[in-house]
């Protein structure tokens, strides 16, 4: 396997069981977690049942998107767990119109080396995961996306950095430049990608970006002035706790990458809401559901 750990191929009987199941309970849809084209080759030799396949793979993604019938989704993180996964993708389908509510989809899913292990039966409700106004939200998730290259760049270790998204006038009002704002009267957008390499020359600089609601970067090294009482996990240090503390006084997202491991945070109301591992992309929800 070249070095690579072996993963574990879903046994073909699975496949078998999973059409079967779709066709009995007459499902809409067959939605897969898939991180390899080749566990899904069975599947995409199968006529009149919509397939929908998720995955957090860039490359895979792009050649999903050329073979899947029903559609492909790029995820920028996981949960934690076969039916956490399975609701986060089903909330992001809905926002993408892959699903309606009121469909019965047949889901496989799996967790650790092996791809899909697992049939699930899953009726869509509307609004499934708390974090799809993360992967939903362009300007949000873009942010994530962006947090998550910093705590795993190409070359050298993580680049420590925080984000302030939304509220931008109260995120102002309770800062200050530490240095001249780079982006000021510029229309810089953290949604397109071009723009990345210049966020990340300025991610190098102390202080925080302040990112508006449309995406447009307001500024950047901002020293957060917030002063609340924040309970954050004990260990993190003044960057999370300035971000938790500004989110606590304003209705801002905040977004932190530790300088340390490359951890990305998301914090709202004060709080520290889940955290990503740059490698893994799991996500790992703190909030209360």
């Amino acid at each position: 396997m070249g070095g690579r750990e072996k993963r574990m191929r879903p046994p073909k009987a699975l496949l078998e069981s999973a059409l079967d199941l779709a066709s009995k309970v007459k499902a809409k849809a067959l939605l897969v977690l898939a991180s390899t084209e080749q566990d899904l080759v069975p599947l995409l030799s199968e006529n009149g049942l919509k397939l929908v396949v998720a995955t957090t793979d860039d490359h895979l993604y792009r050649e999903l998107k050329k073979v899947v019938d029903g559609g492909a989704l790029k995820l920028t993180f996981l949960p934690r767990g076969r039916e956490k996964k399975i609701v986060h993708a089903v909330s992001c389908g809905l926002s993408e119109g892959l699903f309606s509510e009121g469909d019965r989809l047949v889901c496989l899913v799996g967790e650790g080396s092996i791809s899909f292990d697992s049939i699930f039966v899953h009726e869509v409700s509307g609004g499934e995961s708390v974090f799809s106004l993360i992967e939903s939200h362009p300007v949000h998730r873009s942010i994530v996306e962006l947090a998550l290259e910093l705590g795993h760049p190409r070359a050298g270790g993580p680049v420590g950095s925080a984000f302030l998204v939304g509220d931008e006038r109260a995120v102002m009002k309770n800062s200050r430049q530490l240095m001249p704002n780079p982006f000021k009267g510029h229309r810089i957008s953290v949604v397109d990608r071009k723009n990345w390499d210049l966020l990340r020359r300025y991610a190098t600089f102390d202080g925080a970006f302040v990112v508006r609601e449309d995406g447009r970067v307001l500024a950047a090294m901002r020293y957060l002035e917030a002063r609340a009482d924040v309970g954050i996990p004990v260990g993190l240090g003044t960057r999370h706790r300035a971000v938790a503390a500004a989110t606590s006084v304003t209705r801002a997202m905040g977004v932190t990458v530790s300088g340390q491991d490359g951890v990305v945070r998301v914090f709202k109301g004060g709080a520290l809401v889940a955290w990503i591992h740059p490698l893994t992309r799991r996500l790992e929800s703190l909030e209360k559901t």
